[in-house]
């Protein structure tokens, strides 16, 4: 079994912003390490998909160290439209592999039952990505290069239409050439992604793909085209997990809340199933 957190879009600010009075990206960022650190079964991994500044800034990667350092779980970034690659690679040297592809920030990790495959599609200067033709080929070449192991890719920009159209035109360039990619490679089992600030979920092929919800603030359900907002829905984080050759991915919003106790209930049905030798879900 590994578990594997995925936050994004922080949006970090060094400055006032007027979306303070909805949220402050480093409160709410702060609160989400918290909480991945208290949880009962630690992470093995978090994965980091873009937009971690608003700005790309030096001051705004300073605040992001700041509020970051508390982490103790292994943490995997990626770039997203909001950073600038050269100063975010300068900033995660120690969480980077070394082997970094040429001309992007694209990498994969082995150190896990799962292969991990980074792919990093922004466009420096611009709001959209692009799987273009270097993209292509080494996605290509990864993956074919281990074709039989289990494999998550996480990027910044989601492979498919979501019906927030301003956030669609915002998205990844050539989708059908990446998608085409994916399915061409069933040993991807799931595509983690960001930049649309919802918990979205959809395939492609026989993979999974999932957006993440953002650190800072969510954007309004509103499918109407040319229609957008942002809304002080509390900031989330998805833990996927990989067991019984599959992942389960959870959803965690990050907010005050109370609780009742069901642990004496939940031993019960799991001693009682062990007893009867009913089945067990994958553990």
């Amino acid at each position: 079994m590994v578990l594997i957190a995925q936050i994004s879009d922080c949006h970090i600010q060094a400055d006032a912003s007027p979306l303070d009075a909805l949220a402050n990206p480093s409160d709410t960022l702060a609160a989400v390490v918290a909480e991945l650190n208290a949880l009962p079964v630690a992470p093995d991994v978090v994965l980091a998909t873009g937009d971690l500044t608003n700005d790309g800034t030096a001051a705004q990667y300073a605040e992001l160290s700041r509020v970051l350092a508390p982490l103790n779980i292994p943490l995997l970034p990626l770039p997203g439209n909001h950073d600038a690659n050269d100063i975010f690679c300068q900033i995660f040297s120690a969480q980077l592999p070394a082997s970094l592809a040429n001309g992007h920030c694209s990498y994969v990790v082995e150190d896990y039952p799962v292969r991990l495959v980074g792919l990093d599609a922004s466009v420096e200067g611009l709001h959209h990505g692009d799987f273009d033709d270097e993209r292509a080929a080494w996605l290509e070449d990864t993956l074919a290069a281990q074709s039989d192991r289990p494999t998550l890719v996480f990027t910044h920009f989601p492979p498919f239409a979501s019906g927030l159209v301003f956030m669609d035109i915002s998205g990844l360039r050539q989708i059908e050439r990446f998608r085409a990619v994916i399915a061409a490679h069933p040993q991807v089992r799931l595509v983690a992604t960001g930049h649309l600030h919802r918990t979205i979920c959809t395939t492609i092929g026989t993979a999974a793909v999932t957006g993440c919800p953002s650190t800072f603030l969510q954007l309004g359900l509103d499918l109407r085209p040319g229609r957008g907002s942002f809304t002080n829905e509390p900031p989330g984080y998805l833990l996927h997990r990989w067991a019984s050759n599959c992942f389960v991915t959870h959803t965690a919003t990050v907010c005050a809340s109370d609780s009742f106790d069901l642990s004496d209930f939940a031993t019960q049905v799991i001693e009682g199933a062990t007893e009867s030798n009913d089945y067990l879900p994958g553990r």
